[in-house]
């Protein structure tokens, strides 16, 4: 099976050692995956822009050959899940939301704390709610500070790789 084939982790800044990511899983420049995430790419593939940072707890997976894709500058809060979804540009998955099979989420967008996400939703958006819906849209200001939060995260991988691993990689 091609997806057990392992991941290729080469270029993440940090992966935690007690993280789990199997399969075809790839991670661009930047990336930082934190203590006890899943990422399993065991049915289908997941794509990992730069500086995507998958936080505490967190669980990424697929239905099989429904790729997930997170790019540039996604947040993945903890204990999120996303499952064979697309995170565009600079979002921030809050924690504890759940992003269903099919979802898009446009660049920019912000997903609360617990929110379900159900389906497809533009760039900008504010979801909150079980199921979430939009609540406004997100300002300039706003989807600025997203792509400063990621940076902040890989400065905070940055640290971590070196204290807790001796090195770049975990």
């Amino acid at each position: 099976m091609p997806y057990l084939d392992p991941p290729d982790l080469h270029l993440a800044t940090f992966v935690a050692n007690n993280a789990t990511v199997i399969g075809a899983v790839t991670a661009s420049v930047g990336v930082s995956i934190w203590y006890t995430a899943v990422l399993r790419g065991d049915v289908a593939a997941i794509i990992l822009g730069q500086y995507v940072n998958v936080q505490d707890g967190a669980i990424v997976h697929g239905d099989l050959d429904q790729v997930t894709q997170l790019d540039d500058y996604v947040t993945v809060g903890h204990r999120a899940v996303i499952h064979s979804a697309r995170v565009g540009r600079g979002s921030l998955v809050g924690i504890g939301a759940v992003l269903l099979s099919g979802v898009t989420l446009g660049e920019g967008c912000i997903v609360g704390a617990g929110a379900i996400v159900t389906r497809s939703v533009p760039a900008r958006s504010l979801l909150m709610g079980v199921p979430a819906k939009v609540i406004r849209v997100v300002s300039d200001q706003e989807a600025a500070d997203l792509i400063t939060h990621a940076q902040h995260y890989q400065q905070l991988a940055l640290a971590h790789a070196q204290r807790f691993t001796g090195g770049v990689n975990g």
